[in-house]
Protein backbone atom coordinates (compact mmCIF):
# COMPACT_ATOMS: atom_id res chain seq x y z
CA UNK A 1 0.00 0.00 0.00
CA UNK A 2 2.60 2.42 -0.87
CA UNK A 3 0.92 4.48 -3.36
CA UNK A 4 2.90 6.63 -5.73
CA UNK A 5 4.48 8.98 -2.87
CA UNK A 6 0.85 10.42 -2.31
CA UNK A 7 0.79 12.54 -5.47
CA UNK A 8 -2.15 10.14 -6.93
CA UNK A 9 -5.45 12.08 -6.96
CA UNK A 10 -4.23 15.29 -6.14
CA UNK A 11 -5.82 17.44 -8.89
CA UNK A 12 -9.22 15.85 -7.45
CA UNK A 13 -8.36 16.72 -4.05
CA UNK A 14 -7.39 20.05 -5.29
CA UNK A 15 -10.58 20.95 -7.32
CA UNK A 16 -12.41 19.40 -4.31
CA UNK A 17 -11.07 22.24 -1.90
CA UNK A 18 -11.94 24.55 -4.52
CA UNK A 19 -15.51 23.47 -4.86
CA UNK A 20 -15.72 23.76 -1.43
CA UNK A 21 -14.63 26.52 -1.20
CA UNK A 22 -16.90 28.01 -3.96
CA UNK A 23 -20.12 25.92 -2.13
CA UNK A 24 -19.07 28.10 1.63
CA UNK A 25 -18.80 31.28 -0.06
CA UNK A 26 -21.78 31.14 -2.06
CA UNK A 27 -23.71 30.28 1.61
CA UNK A 28 -22.65 32.82 2.95
CA UNK A 29 -24.35 35.17 1.14
CA UNK A 30 -27.54 33.34 1.07
CA UNK A 31 -30.00 34.82 3.65
CA UNK A 32 -30.38 32.02 6.48
CA UNK A 33 -28.11 29.47 5.48
CA UNK A 34 -25.32 27.80 7.09
CA UNK A 35 -23.26 25.20 7.27
CA UNK A 36 -24.04 22.33 9.85
CA UNK A 37 -21.23 19.72 10.04
CA UNK A 38 -22.55 15.87 9.38
CA UNK A 39 -21.63 12.51 9.05
CA UNK A 40 -19.81 11.63 6.57
CA UNK A 41 -18.36 15.05 5.56
CA UNK A 42 -14.78 15.62 4.82
CA UNK A 43 -12.78 17.35 7.60
CA UNK A 44 -9.27 16.84 6.58
CA UNK A 45 -6.81 14.92 4.05
CA UNK A 46 -3.33 13.95 5.05
CA UNK A 47 -0.22 12.69 3.44
CA UNK A 48 0.90 9.57 5.65
CA UNK A 49 4.27 9.61 4.31
CA UNK A 50 6.27 11.78 7.01
CA UNK A 51 9.27 13.07 6.01
CA UNK A 52 12.09 11.05 4.91
CA UNK A 53 13.39 9.74 1.29
CA UNK A 54 13.91 6.32 1.72
CA UNK A 55 11.85 3.85 -0.61
CA UNK A 56 8.90 2.65 1.02
CA UNK A 57 7.82 -0.89 1.31
CA UNK A 58 5.84 -3.01 3.34
CA UNK A 59 3.41 -1.01 5.28
CA UNK A 60 0.60 -1.88 8.15
CA UNK A 61 -1.77 0.29 9.86
CA UNK A 62 -3.60 0.05 13.37
CA UNK A 63 -5.46 1.49 14.76
CA UNK A 64 -6.26 2.74 18.72
CA UNK A 65 -9.06 4.68 19.88
CA UNK A 66 -7.51 7.45 19.39
CA UNK A 67 -5.01 7.37 16.87
CA UNK A 68 -3.68 5.28 13.76
CA UNK A 69 0.16 4.35 13.08
CA UNK A 70 1.63 3.38 9.97
CA UNK A 71 4.58 0.90 10.18
CA UNK A 72 6.67 1.50 6.68
CA UNK A 73 9.38 -0.60 5.85
CA UNK A 74 11.91 1.53 4.01
CA UNK A 75 14.97 0.81 2.21
CA UNK A 76 17.70 3.18 -0.10
CA UNK A 77 19.40 7.10 1.59
CA UNK A 78 17.36 9.23 3.45
CA UNK A 79 18.63 13.08 4.67
CA UNK A 80 19.71 12.94 8.58
CA UNK A 81 18.14 16.59 9.60
CA UNK A 82 19.91 16.14 12.69
CA UNK A 83 23.33 15.52 11.38
CA UNK A 84 22.65 16.60 8.10
CA UNK A 85 24.31 13.93 6.05
CA UNK A 86 22.89 11.68 4.22
CA UNK A 87 22.51 7.94 4.80
CA UNK A 88 22.01 4.52 4.24
CA UNK A 89 18.94 2.85 5.46
CA UNK A 90 17.00 -0.96 6.04
CA UNK A 91 14.74 -0.27 8.48
CA UNK A 92 10.94 0.58 9.63
CA UNK A 93 9.69 4.23 10.16
CA UNK A 94 6.64 4.49 12.42
CA UNK A 95 4.72 7.34 12.62
CA UNK A 96 1.39 8.43 13.98
CA UNK A 97 -2.42 10.26 12.32
CA UNK A 98 -4.33 12.18 14.88
CA UNK A 99 -8.19 12.72 14.78
CA UNK A 100 -6.96 16.18 13.60
CA UNK A 101 -5.51 15.29 10.61
CA UNK A 102 -2.04 15.75 12.38
CA UNK A 103 0.60 13.24 10.88
CA UNK A 104 3.56 12.99 13.40
CA UNK A 105 7.05 10.39 12.63
CA UNK A 106 7.36 8.91 16.08
CA UNK A 107 11.00 7.42 15.08
CA UNK A 108 12.38 3.76 13.79
CA UNK A 109 13.47 0.58 13.96
CA UNK A 110 17.37 -0.53 13.40
CA UNK A 111 15.67 -3.37 11.39
CA UNK A 112 12.86 -3.89 8.94
CA UNK A 113 9.37 -5.66 10.24
CA UNK A 114 8.58 -8.99 8.99
CA UNK A 115 5.44 -9.23 10.93
CA UNK A 116 2.19 -8.28 12.06
CA UNK A 117 2.70 -5.22 14.46
CA UNK A 118 0.39 -4.51 16.92
CA UNK A 119 -0.20 -1.08 19.16
CA UNK A 120 -1.34 -0.82 22.57
CA UNK A 121 -1.01 1.67 25.83
CA UNK A 122 0.49 4.44 23.52
CA UNK A 123 3.22 1.96 21.99
CA UNK A 124 3.65 0.23 18.72
CA UNK A 125 5.12 -3.68 19.29
CA UNK A 126 7.31 -4.51 16.10
CA UNK A 127 8.56 -7.79 15.15
CA UNK A 128 11.71 -7.35 13.27
CA UNK A 129 14.40 -9.38 11.55
CA UNK A 130 16.50 -12.12 13.38
CA UNK A 131 13.80 -12.19 16.08
CA UNK A 132 13.70 -9.09 17.53
CA UNK A 133 10.64 -7.64 19.40
CA UNK A 134 10.85 -3.57 19.04
CA UNK A 135 8.84 -1.19 21.31
CA UNK A 136 8.37 2.29 20.18
CA UNK A 137 6.65 5.24 22.51
CA UNK A 138 4.14 6.54 20.43
CA UNK A 139 3.29 9.72 23.33
CA UNK A 140 6.19 11.13 24.28
CA UNK A 141 8.30 11.52 20.78
CA UNK A 142 9.02 14.91 19.20
CA UNK A 143 7.75 15.88 15.66
CA UNK A 144 9.49 14.86 12.51
CA UNK A 145 7.37 16.03 9.90
CA UNK A 146 4.11 17.26 10.73
CA UNK A 147 1.08 17.54 7.87
CA UNK A 148 -0.86 21.10 8.04
CA UNK A 149 -4.20 19.09 8.10
CA UNK A 150 -5.48 22.22 5.96
CA UNK A 151 -3.41 21.46 3.23
CA UNK A 152 -0.81 24.55 3.60
CA UNK A 153 2.36 22.29 3.88
CA UNK A 154 4.48 20.91 6.38
CA UNK A 155 6.67 21.86 9.56
CA UNK A 156 9.84 20.09 10.71
CA UNK A 157 11.59 19.42 13.81
CA UNK A 158 13.56 16.84 15.45
CA UNK A 159 13.07 15.41 19.14
CA UNK A 160 16.39 14.43 20.69
CA UNK A 161 14.59 11.67 23.29
CA UNK A 162 14.72 8.31 22.20
CA UNK A 163 11.37 6.81 21.02
CA UNK A 164 12.02 2.92 21.47
CA UNK A 165 11.16 1.62 24.78
CA UNK A 166 12.63 -1.69 24.95
CA UNK A 167 14.34 -4.05 22.52
CA UNK A 168 13.95 -8.10 23.13
CA UNK A 169 15.75 -11.15 21.59
CA UNK A 170 12.29 -12.97 21.51
CA UNK A 171 13.96 -15.70 19.49
CA UNK A 172 16.10 -16.61 22.38
CA UNK A 173 12.93 -17.23 24.25
CA UNK A 174 11.21 -19.04 21.38
CA UNK A 175 14.31 -21.56 21.28
CA UNK A 176 13.90 -24.89 22.94
CA UNK A 177 17.04 -23.89 24.93
CA UNK A 178 18.11 -20.38 25.87
CA UNK A 179 20.19 -19.56 22.73
CA UNK A 180 18.85 -22.20 20.63
CA UNK A 181 18.54 -20.19 17.84
CA UNK A 182 22.12 -19.69 17.25
CA UNK A 183 22.26 -16.12 18.72
CA UNK A 184 23.26 -15.06 21.91
CA UNK A 185 20.74 -11.41 22.00
CA UNK A 186 23.29 -8.87 21.34
CA UNK A 187 22.48 -5.74 19.46
CA UNK A 188 23.27 -7.18 16.00
CA UNK A 189 22.22 -11.13 16.69
CA UNK A 190 25.72 -12.18 17.24
CA UNK A 191 26.27 -15.93 17.32
CA UNK A 192 28.97 -17.06 20.22
CA UNK A 193 31.70 -17.39 17.40
CA UNK A 194 31.29 -13.81 16.23
CA UNK A 195 29.07 -14.32 12.99
CA UNK A 196 25.63 -13.48 12.69
CA UNK A 197 22.76 -16.09 12.75
CA UNK A 198 19.67 -15.12 11.10
CA UNK A 199 17.79 -15.82 13.95
CA UNK A 200 13.47 -17.19 13.44
CA UNK A 201 11.17 -15.23 12.01
CA UNK A 202 8.54 -14.14 13.79
CA UNK A 203 4.95 -14.27 12.45
CA UNK A 204 3.70 -10.86 14.43
CA UNK A 205 2.78 -9.50 17.85
CA UNK A 206 -0.15 -9.27 20.37
CA UNK A 207 -0.31 -7.12 22.85
CA UNK A 208 -2.23 -5.82 25.30
CA UNK A 209 -1.12 -2.91 28.05
CA UNK A 210 0.26 -5.04 30.10
CA UNK A 211 1.49 -7.86 28.09
CA UNK A 212 3.19 -8.08 24.64
CA UNK A 213 3.19 -11.87 22.89
CA UNK A 214 5.69 -12.59 20.39
CA UNK A 215 4.29 -15.35 17.91
CA UNK A 216 6.92 -17.32 16.13
CA UNK A 217 6.61 -20.43 13.46
CA UNK A 218 6.08 -22.75 16.84
CA UNK A 219 5.24 -21.20 19.72
CA UNK A 220 4.82 -18.15 21.82
CA UNK A 221 7.10 -15.59 23.56
CA UNK A 222 5.78 -13.10 26.59
CA UNK A 223 7.03 -10.01 27.69
CA UNK A 224 5.92 -7.04 29.69
CA UNK A 225 5.00 -4.59 28.02
CA UNK A 226 6.04 -1.49 29.98
CA UNK A 227 9.83 -2.79 30.17
CA UNK A 228 10.36 -5.61 28.05
CA UNK A 229 11.13 -7.80 30.87
CA UNK A 230 10.47 -11.47 29.84
CA UNK A 231 7.46 -13.30 31.44
CA UNK A 232 6.96 -16.87 30.02
CA UNK A 233 7.50 -18.75 26.33
CA UNK A 234 6.03 -21.80 25.21
CA UNK A 235 8.45 -22.75 22.26
CA UNK A 236 6.83 -26.00 20.90
CA UNK A 237 2.91 -24.79 21.27
CA UNK A 238 2.74 -25.47 18.06
CA UNK A 239 4.22 -28.15 16.76
CA UNK A 240 4.74 -31.87 18.48
CA UNK A 241 5.08 -35.47 17.83
CA UNK A 242 1.44 -35.60 16.68
CA UNK A 243 0.72 -33.02 15.22
CA UNK A 244 2.22 -30.34 12.42
CA UNK A 245 3.06 -26.86 12.70
CA UNK A 246 -0.65 -24.83 11.87
CA UNK A 247 -0.78 -22.64 9.08
CA UNK A 248 -1.59 -19.17 10.55
CA UNK A 249 -0.66 -18.92 14.16
CA UNK A 250 -1.40 -15.45 14.53
CA UNK A 251 -4.81 -15.73 14.21
CA UNK A 252 -4.82 -18.42 17.21
CA UNK A 253 -3.83 -16.12 19.60
CA UNK A 254 -4.68 -12.67 22.10
CA UNK A 255 -3.61 -11.15 24.99
CA UNK A 256 -6.64 -9.65 27.46
CA UNK A 257 -5.59 -8.04 30.67
CA UNK A 258 -2.94 -9.75 32.16
CA UNK A 259 -4.07 -13.31 30.48
CA UNK A 260 -2.55 -14.69 27.25
CA UNK A 261 -5.47 -17.20 25.36
CA UNK A 262 -4.03 -19.17 22.85
CA UNK A 263 -6.20 -22.15 20.45
CA UNK A 264 -3.67 -25.16 20.19
CA UNK A 265 -3.55 -28.10 18.23
CA UNK A 266 -4.23 -31.09 21.46
CA UNK A 267 -1.79 -34.15 21.66
CA UNK A 268 -2.34 -37.86 20.89
CA UNK A 269 -4.12 -38.29 23.80
CA UNK A 270 -6.80 -36.26 22.56
CA UNK A 271 -6.70 -37.53 18.79
CA UNK A 272 -6.67 -35.12 15.85
CA UNK A 273 -9.74 -34.22 15.47
CA UNK A 274 -9.39 -31.88 19.18
CA UNK A 275 -7.91 -28.57 19.70
CA UNK A 276 -7.49 -26.93 22.87
CA UNK A 277 -8.12 -23.64 24.47
CA UNK A 278 -5.76 -22.71 26.95
CA UNK A 279 -5.28 -19.76 29.37
CA UNK A 280 -1.76 -18.52 30.75
CA UNK A 281 -1.32 -15.96 33.45
CA UNK A 282 1.41 -13.25 33.52
CA UNK A 283 3.83 -15.85 34.77
CA UNK A 284 2.84 -18.87 32.37
CA UNK A 285 1.05 -21.11 35.07
CA UNK A 286 -2.54 -22.51 32.88
CA UNK A 287 -5.36 -20.83 34.80
CA UNK A 288 -7.64 -22.92 32.56
CA UNK A 289 -7.64 -25.20 29.32
CA UNK A 290 -10.81 -27.40 27.39
CA UNK A 291 -10.86 -29.31 24.31
CA UNK A 292 -12.85 -27.81 21.44
CA UNK A 293 -13.28 -29.29 18.18
CA UNK A 294 -10.56 -29.19 15.50
CA UNK A 295 -12.17 -27.54 13.03
CA UNK A 296 -11.63 -23.91 15.34
CA UNK A 297 -9.53 -21.76 13.91
CA UNK A 298 -9.56 -18.28 15.23
CA UNK A 299 -9.98 -17.26 18.70
CA UNK A 300 -10.22 -13.19 20.03
CA UNK A 301 -10.39 -12.42 23.65
CA UNK A 302 -12.48 -9.19 24.76
CA UNK A 303 -13.26 -7.84 28.14
CA UNK A 304 -13.00 -11.21 29.39
CA UNK A 305 -14.50 -13.27 27.38
CA UNK A 306 -12.62 -15.52 25.44
CA UNK A 307 -14.51 -16.70 21.92
CA UNK A 308 -13.24 -19.36 19.27
CA UNK A 309 -14.44 -20.05 15.27
CA UNK A 310 -14.94 -22.00 12.91
CA UNK A 311 -15.21 -20.78 9.23
CA UNK A 312 -18.87 -20.57 8.02
CA UNK A 313 -19.65 -22.79 11.40
CA UNK A 314 -19.82 -22.00 15.00
CA UNK A 315 -18.99 -19.26 17.39
CA UNK A 316 -19.02 -20.00 20.99
CA UNK A 317 -17.78 -18.21 23.95
CA UNK A 318 -16.28 -18.90 27.52
CA UNK A 319 -15.68 -16.98 30.42
CA UNK A 320 -12.00 -17.17 31.92
CA UNK A 321 -12.65 -20.44 33.95
CA UNK A 322 -13.82 -21.77 30.46
CA UNK A 323 -16.90 -22.34 31.32
CA UNK A 324 -19.37 -22.22 28.71
CA UNK A 325 -21.16 -18.44 28.36
CA UNK A 326 -22.46 -19.08 25.00
CA UNK A 327 -22.92 -20.95 21.71
CA UNK A 328 -24.30 -18.25 18.94
CA UNK A 329 -26.88 -19.15 16.07
CA UNK A 330 -25.16 -17.20 13.56
CA UNK A 331 -22.07 -18.57 10.74
CA UNK A 332 -18.78 -17.54 12.19
CA UNK A 333 -16.68 -15.81 9.91
CA UNK A 334 -14.02 -17.71 7.87
CA UNK A 335 -11.00 -15.05 9.60
CA UNK A 336 -10.57 -14.26 12.57
CA UNK A 337 -12.49 -10.28 13.65
CA UNK A 338 -10.51 -7.69 13.51
CA UNK A 339 -13.07 -5.11 14.47
CA UNK A 340 -13.06 -4.93 18.23
CA UNK A 341 -13.81 -2.16 20.14
CA UNK A 342 -11.74 -2.34 23.32
CA UNK A 343 -13.94 -1.95 26.06
CA UNK A 344 -17.23 -2.48 24.97
CA UNK A 345 -17.41 -5.73 24.96
CA UNK A 346 -18.84 -5.72 21.61
CA UNK A 347 -17.36 -7.72 18.72
CA UNK A 348 -18.81 -6.46 15.18
CA UNK A 349 -17.78 -8.65 11.32
CA UNK A 350 -19.18 -8.73 8.19
CA UNK A 351 -20.15 -11.41 5.27
CA UNK A 352 -20.89 -10.45 1.99
CA UNK A 353 -23.28 -7.55 2.81
CA UNK A 354 -24.97 -8.73 5.99
CA UNK A 355 -23.09 -7.06 9.40
CA UNK A 356 -22.90 -9.03 12.64
CA UNK A 357 -22.87 -7.77 16.19
CA UNK A 358 -22.09 -9.85 18.69
CA UNK A 359 -22.39 -8.60 22.61
CA UNK A 360 -19.76 -10.40 24.64
CA UNK A 361 -21.38 -9.44 28.04
CA UNK A 362 -24.67 -10.93 26.85
CA UNK A 363 -23.64 -13.99 25.33
CA UNK A 364 -26.03 -12.96 22.36
CA UNK A 365 -26.26 -11.41 18.88
CA UNK A 366 -27.04 -7.94 19.53
CA UNK A 367 -28.21 -7.19 15.47
CA UNK A 368 -27.39 -8.65 11.74
CA UNK A 369 -28.38 -6.10 9.70
CA UNK A 370 -27.99 -6.43 5.29
CA UNK A 371 -27.82 -5.18 2.39
CA UNK A 372 -24.70 -2.77 3.93
CA UNK A 373 -21.88 -1.94 1.76
CA UNK A 374 -19.37 -5.08 1.69
CA UNK A 375 -15.86 -3.64 0.96
CA UNK A 376 -14.21 -2.53 4.26
CA UNK A 377 -14.75 -2.41 8.32
CA UNK A 378 -14.19 -0.45 11.01
CA UNK A 379 -16.10 0.06 14.74
CA UNK A 380 -15.77 2.37 17.49
CA UNK A 381 -17.87 2.64 20.81
CA UNK A 382 -21.12 4.39 19.16
CA UNK A 383 -20.86 1.00 16.25
CA UNK A 384 -19.62 0.09 13.05
CA UNK A 385 -18.58 1.89 9.81
CA UNK A 386 -19.07 0.18 6.38
CA UNK A 387 -17.94 1.05 3.02
CA UNK A 388 -17.95 0.06 -0.93
CA UNK A 389 -15.83 0.94 -3.47
CA UNK A 390 -17.05 2.19 -6.66
CA UNK A 391 -17.30 -0.62 -9.40
CA UNK A 392 -19.95 -2.58 -11.41
CA UNK A 393 -19.60 -3.12 -15.33
CA UNK A 394 -20.34 0.26 -16.52
CA UNK A 395 -18.67 2.20 -13.52
CA UNK A 396 -22.28 2.70 -12.12
CA UNK A 397 -21.67 2.12 -8.31
CA UNK A 398 -20.45 4.54 -6.03
CA UNK A 399 -18.12 4.58 -3.39
CA UNK A 400 -20.39 5.08 -0.29
CA UNK A 401 -20.00 4.74 3.20
CA UNK A 402 -22.85 3.67 6.29
CA UNK A 403 -22.02 3.92 9.32
CA UNK A 404 -24.49 1.73 11.70
CA UNK A 405 -25.27 2.38 15.52
CA UNK A 406 -25.29 -0.12 18.53
CA UNK A 407 -28.59 -0.25 18.08
CA UNK A 408 -28.29 -1.74 14.32
CA UNK A 409 -29.86 1.19 12.91
CA UNK A 410 -28.16 3.09 9.85
CA UNK A 411 -26.74 6.96 11.50
CA UNK A 412 -26.09 8.02 8.24
CA UNK A 413 -24.37 7.60 4.20
CA UNK A 414 -22.87 9.36 1.95
CA UNK A 415 -20.66 9.05 -0.98
CA UNK A 416 -17.00 9.67 -1.10
CA UNK A 417 -15.31 12.09 -2.66
CA UNK A 418 -14.80 11.96 -6.90
CA UNK A 419 -11.86 9.69 -7.25
CA UNK A 420 -11.10 8.36 -3.47
CA UNK A 421 -11.33 4.61 -3.35
CA UNK A 422 -10.62 3.29 0.29
CA UNK A 423 -8.05 0.16 0.73
CA UNK A 424 -8.36 0.54 4.25
CA UNK A 425 -10.74 2.28 6.70
CA UNK A 426 -10.28 2.94 10.72
CA UNK A 427 -11.95 4.89 13.08
CA UNK A 428 -10.83 6.99 15.87
CA UNK A 429 -11.50 9.49 17.94
CA UNK A 430 -14.95 10.67 16.12
CA UNK A 431 -13.26 10.08 12.46
CA UNK A 432 -13.69 7.55 10.04
CA UNK A 433 -10.71 7.58 8.34
CA UNK A 434 -10.53 6.04 4.82
CA UNK A 435 -6.77 5.33 3.40
CA UNK A 436 -5.99 5.09 -0.35
CA UNK A 437 -2.54 5.29 -1.63
CA UNK A 438 -0.79 7.33 0.84
CA UNK A 439 -3.28 9.64 1.64
CA UNK A 440 -5.59 9.81 4.23
CA UNK A 441 -9.15 11.06 3.60
CA UNK A 442 -10.68 12.00 7.82
CA UNK A 443 -14.47 12.02 7.53
CA UNK A 444 -16.83 13.22 10.41
CA UNK A 445 -18.30 10.49 12.09
CA UNK A 446 -21.03 11.93 13.88
CA UNK A 447 -24.68 11.86 12.85
CA UNK A 448 -26.01 15.38 11.91
CA UNK A 449 -27.32 17.90 8.99
CA UNK A 450 -25.89 19.30 5.98
CA UNK A 451 -26.86 22.49 4.45
CA UNK A 452 -29.50 23.30 6.35
CA UNK A 453 -31.48 26.19 7.07
CA UNK A 454 -30.74 28.87 10.44
CA UNK A 455 -32.86 30.16 12.41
Amino acid sequence: MTGDDGRRGRPAAARRRFLAGAATALAAVTAGCGYVPGGGDLAWEATLRAGGLAFGGDVWHRATADRLVTVENRSGRSYDFEAEVWRDVSNAAVSVLTPDGTVRSVGETERQVVGEPAVADDAAFLPVERGRVTAVDLSDGGTLAATDPSGGGETTGRSTDDPVRWRVDAGSLLAAEPGGDGTDGSEDGETADGGHGPGPTLRGVRAGDALALAVGPSGIAVVDAETGDPSFAVPDLWTGESVGAVADPMSRVAVDGETVWALAPEDAAVGGDRAAIVGYDRGGGRIAERAVAGTHEWLVAVDGTVAVGAPDASFTGYDRTLDSRFALDARAPSARPTAVPSGQGRLYYSRGQTLTAVDFTAGEVAFERSNLPPDHLAADATGAYLTENGGGFNGETDARMVAVGADGSVEWEAPFPDGVEPEEVFAIGGRLVALDGDTAYGFRATPGERWSPLG
